[in-house]
């Protein structure tokens, strides 16, 4: 695996992370569930404007896509994109072509990856078919990222806390519905397709340095220049030439923050202090984002992810394609590795799944029905068919956990194996 700037791929995903981080409604209070995961609750003003802020998430996220599709070196083509307000997430999935024509400071040793990731964001990106070609490395990818909501917000209330604390959230969310009102889409479009073109760590000293000389007493812009000079990544020469089209003057930096800059380009007036956090939040995740080499088999809980999310997308648009296949793939990899383990009398994987899925919210639980019907079946055919009962401890345990979830309609149990033959 390799990280995130090790990757030609990270320019899309720092697209999607850019795009999905516009979203961050504020005031809530955290509870523990059953399971141990997060959960807050929000009044019913709170969650209409949730699903305000993700009207204008999907509007902005489809006018910049749409941009980006009539560009000369990237195509996008967008499959499935709604908020499901049951579960306070926000889906989007997209596949496209492009070719990258700038130096990258490394080899590209294989022709397909996937890269994924599962923060606020959760998200997995599969590209295929790279190879170097005259006019640059050429690439075609497919993939989905879901925004929480929720998570969102959590984060937003622990990084700015005087906004919860204010106990207002009118200001909060004017704020944000002027922030995509005066974004500039133009610009964020134009900068990623710069970057497609001229990217590679001499360029970006080079464009870094010359506003250097431009930034003059402006002295928290030279700081936020020079780390992007330092740090070298495609995220770094997005706001690079982002900046460059700006008057020096006329840019607003908090804390040194290359998103207060960023944001007051694209979105003038509210820009810097929703900027700040985006930005900050962005260099967060970019930082664990993992490039995965599909030579080597991906771990299961990957797999989990991919099933779930792509689930949730075929119960709002089942002809998308793209998610079932993706589906049917990380379905059929989990019933290979588990059954293996079946076949050594192992049990390790099966466990897990069981952990994972008991981890999951119940609205995900269903995703994973068609995996449960399989490991009954197998089991039970174990049991019945070839008389071994070493199986049936995990036959009980699987019948017992798919009753505590409720989903006992979905996975019947026919076989009733003797308890008193389990070994």
């Amino acid at each position: 695996m390799a990280k995130f700037r090790k990757s030609p791929f990270s320019l899309i995903l720092a697209l999607l992370l850019v795009v999905s981080f516009l979203s961050a409604p504020v005031q809530a209070a955290p509870e523990e569930t059953s399971t141990g995961r997060l959960r807050i609750s929000f009044s019913a003003a709170v969650e209409k404007s949730l699903k305000k802020t993700a009207t204008a998430l999907d509007r902005a996220s489809l006018a910049l896509f749409e941009k980006l599709d009539k560009s000369d070196n990237l195509s996008v083509k967008v499959h499935s994109h709604f908020y499901d307000a049951a579960i306070r997430r926000y889906f989007i999935s997209i596949s496209g072509a492009g070719v990258f024509q700038g130096k990258l400071p490394f080899k590209l040793e294989h022709d397909s990856y996937l890269v994924s990731g599962n923060q606020e964001i959760s998200y997995d990106f599969y590209f295929s078919d790279v190879k170097k070609e005259r006019d640059g490395i050429s690439f075609k990818y497919s993939g989905n990222f879901v925004v929480s909501l929720d998570r969102v917000a959590y984060q937003m209330i622990k990084t700015i806390p005087h906004l919860a604390a204010s106990g207002s959230l009118g200001p909060v969310f004017d704020m944000l519905s002027e922030f995509f009102d005066k974004l500039n889409i133009g610009i964020l479009s134009e900068a990623i397709s710069e970057t497609l073109r001229k990217f590679s760590t001499v360029a970006l000293t080079k464009a870094g340095t010359e506003l250097l000389s431009q930034a003059g007493k402006n002295h928290n812009l030279g700081k936020v220049i020079a780390g992007c000079i330092k740090d070298g990544s495609m995220l770094s020469f997005i706001g690079i030439t982002i900046i460059k089209t700006a008057s020096i003057s006329a840019v607003s930096v908090s804390g040194a923050s290359l998103g207060a800059a960023v944001g007051s380009i694209v979105a003038p007036g509210p820009g810097t202090a929703v900027g700040a956090f985006l930005g900050s939040q962005i260099m967060t995740l970019a930082a664990k984002i993992l490039v995965h080499e599909l030579t080597a088999e991906l771990p299961m809980r990957i797999n989990i992810r991919r099933m779930v999310n792509c689930w949730h997308i075929l119960q709002h648009n089942a002809g998308d394609r793209e998610a079932r296949q993706t589906l049917e793939e990380s379905q059929k990899k989990i019933e290979k590795k588990i059954s293996a383990e079946f076949n050594r009398e192992k049990f390790s994987l099966f466990e897990t799944l069981l952990e994972q899925i008991e981890k999951m919210p119940a609205a995900d639980r269903p995703a994973l029905i068609p995996v449960l019907k399989q490991l009954q079946q197998l089991l039970g055919f174990k049991i019945t068919n070839e008389g071994d009962w070493y199986y049936a401890r995990q036959y009980y345990q699987l019948k017992a956990a798919v009753e505590k979830w409720g989903l006992q309609k979905h996975v019947v149990f026919t076989v009733e194996p003797r308890q008193n033959s389990a070994r």
